[in-house]
């Protein structure tokens, strides 16, 4: 398997949020309800800015409480998804993750989160949040890659738990 995850470069995020917009738009949801949370520029008024979705972990917390299995993570590429026709929104998953990534999703009362626009990737696509982001500081590909390039696994703010997120940093 070739894990993917997102890349961000943390040196020249101006803290703009279109990221958050494009993936909220994306899954069609309400303004807070946020499956990518990004520091704003507008409370924060110097960077370094964080930008974060689900991180795709290599023993994601939610698919092991998930008791319908709409949580799952595939084998050919380690991308966490939901199944929202399978989901029975009882939000085992919310509690469990410590990176805060499922969100209720008040318009049909079941999770929502990243699954790294998937169906796009599996189009040769990218995620809207890479797609719209002005400065090209988030990308998407495998970690081994990232991790090749000198990439780390730390960040400014990103603080790493035991389940091996799949996040990775542009060193500084």
């Amino acid at each position: 398997m070739e894990q993917k995850g997102f890349l961000f470069d943390q040196n020249y995020c101006i803290g703009c949020q279109t990221c958050v917009s494009a993936c909220r738009a994306r899954h069609g949801i309400r303004p807070g309800t946020y499956p990518r949370k990004a520091t704003s520029s507008q409370v924060q008024i110097v960077g370094p800015f964080l930008s974060v979705a689900c991180n795709h972990c290599d023993v994601p917390a939610c698919t092991a409480v998930c008791p319908t299995g709409a949580v799952q993570k595939r084998e050919a590429d380690g991308i966490v998804t939901h199944d929202a026709e399978v989901c029975i929104g009882c939000y085992s998953c919310v509690s469990a993750c410590p990176y805060d990534a499922p969100q209720q999703n008040e318009i049909n009362n079941k999770m929502v989160k990243c699954d790294l626009c998937a169906a796009r990737l599996d189009g040769d696509d990218v995620p809207a949040c890479v797609l719209s982001c002005p400065l090209k500081v988030l990308s998407v590909g495998t970690i081994s890659e990232f991790e090749a390039e000198g990439a780390v696994k730390e960040g400014v703010g990103f603080t790493m738990h035991g389940n091996g997120p799949n996040l990775r940093f542009v060193g500084r």
